[in-house]
């Protein structure tokens, strides 16, 4: 049931109270007995209703800042406001967020209802409020058979969605969730997350979710922040960040496969690399080179096989076959320096062993440019 199928009186004791806006405004914390911030200056503008997801490797801040934000954290540097509150010294219970953890942290001697009332009860709602959002909520979430049944008699998805119950149920100002898929398997993983960007869309509420899933955050959210070290990245639509990476390492963190970087020189009007014609730079490229050292990415639909002895000279590692599609992955050898690079077989053509010796041309208006010294993005 979404809200739309909904009557008023019914849409009522689920819908949120109110959806405010979140800011991350120089958000900065150090854990004891270290001098290097977990999350360094951190702005972030999260729009009232937006699915902002963060993502990152471990230990990019990502969970630190969720953290924060639900007052788990402490705040060594800048604040954090939810609306037009300064919630950064506020403690947890007076925030009005909701959060589901990793682990799920449901109660084992509670029934599946009990644990999704749980907080309204705490809260001295009346019973028969919270038996009627308790209803609402499981019918959401297709809970409503297993509602006299305990957390072990569940599966890791069932589990996940009576998490998911119990935090909507609140109808919190925003919504927090800390890798809520990772102990799923890969099927069940991509249903609930179907059904998790579902539930926000008919929900409106503010969510913040932490992932360090590229696919998950390329599939959930509106925008996506892209963390690393303990500093943002870049910010931005899916799409955008996929086709318009800020740097080197989001332009390899953010698709599958990986973005290959290869290292060129510049010489006259363009980037050369060895046995490939030159990629010619633009005014503009050149003027915001640092020094002569020019990063080409290449995704794999902008690279093309042909026959050995012609481009850049590579031998074929692995080829994998994913159904409707294939996925070469050459190494190729670039005057001393050697890279992998994937390409994309979409018909399936390609009728090449492992071991075999091929060239590669790239595309040169497909590739990505990159500043070798700095790892910025040359301006297109």
């Amino acid at each position: 049931m979404s809200i739309d199928n909904m009557t008023d009186e019914v849409a009522a004791l689920i819908e949120p109270t109110g959806v405010d806006a979140v800011s991350f405004r120089g958000a900065t914390r150090y854990y004891p007995k270290s001098d290097v911030a977990a999350l360094d200056g951190f702005d972030l503008e999260v729009s009232a209703g937006e699915f902002m997801v963060l993502v990152g490797p471990s230990g990019s801040g990502k969970s630190t800042a969720l953290r924060m934000l639900a007052g788990l954290e402490g705040v060594d540097a800048g604040s954090i406001h939810i609306g037009d509150v300064d919630v950064t010294h506020l403690p947890p219970i007076q925030r009005d967020i909701a959060m589901v953890f990793q682990d799920y942290a449901l109660y084992p001697h509670m029934t599946v209802a009990e644990n999704i009332g749980f907080h309204l009860k705490v809260a001295k709602v009346s019973r028969a409020e919270i038996t009627a959002r308790v209803n609402v909520t499981a019918e959401m979430l297709g809970l409503t058979p297993y509602l006299g049944r305990r957390p072990a008699a569940l599966s890791g998805g069932q589990r996940q969605r009576v998490a998911m119950g119990r935090a909507i149920i609140r109808r919190p100002k925003v919504f927090l969730m800390d890798e809520p898929l990772s102990n799923l398997d890969a099927k069940l993983r991509t249903q609930t997350r179907n059904e998790i960007a579902r539930l926000q869309r008919d929900l409106g509420i503010t969510t913040i979710y932490v992932t360090h899933d590229q696919v998950e955050a390329m599939t959930m959210g509106d925008r996506v922040a892209v963390l690393r070290d303990g500093a943002l990245q870049q910010c931005d639509r899916p799409k955008r960040l996929y086709q318009r990476p800020a740097n080197t390492f989001v332009a390899t963190f953010m698709g599958t496969p990986s973005m290959a970087l290869l290292d060129a020189h510049l010489d006259g009007e363009a980037a050369a690399l060895p046995g490939h014609a030159p990629i010619a730079l633009t005014r503009e490229q050149r003027a915001a080179l640092t020094g002569g050292h020019v990063i080409v990415g290449v995704r794999p639909d902008a690279v093309s096989v042909v026959p050995a002895g012609q481009g850049i000279p590579g031998t074929v590692e692995v080829i994998e076959e994913l159904g409707n599609e294939s996925f070469l992955y050459v190494r190729a050898e670039l005057a001393g320096q050697s890279a992998t690079i994937a390409v994309q077989d979409r018909d399936g053509v390609m009728e090449i062993a492992p071991g075999a010796m091929v060239g590669l041309r790239v595309s040169p208006d497909m590739v990505h440019l990159f500043d070798g010294g700095t790892g910025l993005r040359l301006p297109d």
